[in-house]
């Protein structure tokens, strides 16, 4: 019985040991990629001090050209938007970038299914393992789940999901480009077959909404703090439901936050020559979208003269 105790003892120390150990190099490795992702991730949690920001989904990361926008405002501008993600992953960029600097404009880009709809939160918290040692990360572990305080005490679980995915762009220095200040253009043609052409707008209907997600909104808000801040549904080339963007309207209603809705804008939609699919903008869409939302930041906003720093 000693014996099989002693072992179970070791063997709990060897894999403490490689948990440990695994840990210190997959922190070595994405501390220092600079590329792709991961290097975007990286300077959005690490260095990103811009004056406006812009978060969301790939539809934030897709249709919000960042260049144009500093040119155009003379403000410096970061895209901070990730593929599948929405304002869980949102707040916690927001609060690593405060750390360094507040900033001036704060857009959101919302995605009903990343932003209001019921489903597994947990899948947002990819990002954000590497940083939960970083100042109220772990409390929005909390929130959406009590049980990964646990699950966080091993290293191996911190990198698991991007574990090969970064080191094989850790040692061969090759990987997707992380695009222009944030902004990733799509600038493939359009494709007729990402598109369904009998399938119409999003039919009214009752909608799941989940209250962690609209906590996390006003917790957003709260976050940005004198800055200036918009909610903003782009260009969808089937249209929407508006309905489905309620508890938003009614939020930013209550706390006097400007909410713009460009999903039925009749000059996005069934237009294809602005779109790759049916919910993404392609280049010269985002390009246009942009000059659309310059133009009502410039009637709402008293932007000062002064060169950008």
């Amino acid at each position: 019985m000693k014996k099989f105790v002693l072992k179970i003892t070791l063997l709990f120390v060897i894999i403490g040991i490689c948990d440990f150990t695994f840990g210190v190099v997959m922190n070595h490795v994405v501390g220092r990629i600079s590329i792709g992702s991961q290097g975007r991730d990286n300077f959005i949690c690490n260095q990103v001090k811009e004056d406006v920001l812009v978060f969301g989904s790939s539809r934030a990361a897709h249709h919000y050209n960042a260049q144009m926008l500093e040119d155009s405002l003379g403000m410096t501008c970061y895209n901070c938007g990730d593929d599948g993600n929405g304002i869980i992953l949102s707040y916690g960029r927001l609060l690593m970038i405060k750390e360094r600097k507040a900033p001036k404009i704060v857009i959101h880009d919302i995605s009903a299914q990343f932003d209001l709809f019921k489903n597994d939160n947990g899948k947002y918290l990819g990002w954000l393992k590497p940083r939960y040692e970083r100042e109220g990360i772990r409390d929005i572990f909390d929130m959406v789940d009590k049980t990964e305080k646990y699950k966080m005490l091993s290293q191996m679980y911190r990198h698991n999901s991007k574990f090969l995915q970064n080191l094989v762009v850790y040692l061969s220095s090759k990987s997707s480009d992380t695009g222009i200040k944030g902004y990733r253009p799509i600038n493939s043609a359009y494709d007729p077959m990402k598109f369904n052409k009998n399938k119409m707008a999003i039919t009214k209907r009752k909608y799941d909404f989940d209250p962690l997600k609209l906590e996390f909104t006003n917790k957003f808000i709260d976050l940005a703090g004198d800055a200036k801040v918009l909610f903003i549904v782009s260009p969808m080339w089937y249209g929407s439901d508006s309905t489905q963007f309620a508890p938003i309207k009614e939020i930013c209603h209550r706390r006097g936050v400007l909410f713009l809705d460009y999903s039925n804008n009749p000059k996005y939609v069934h237009k294809e020559e602005y779109f790759k699919d049916g919910y993404h903008l392609n280049a010269k869409g985002a390009d246009e979208f942009t000059k659309d939302l310059i133009k009502v930041l410039k009637s709402q906003i008293d932007f000062p003269s002064q060169s950008k720093q």
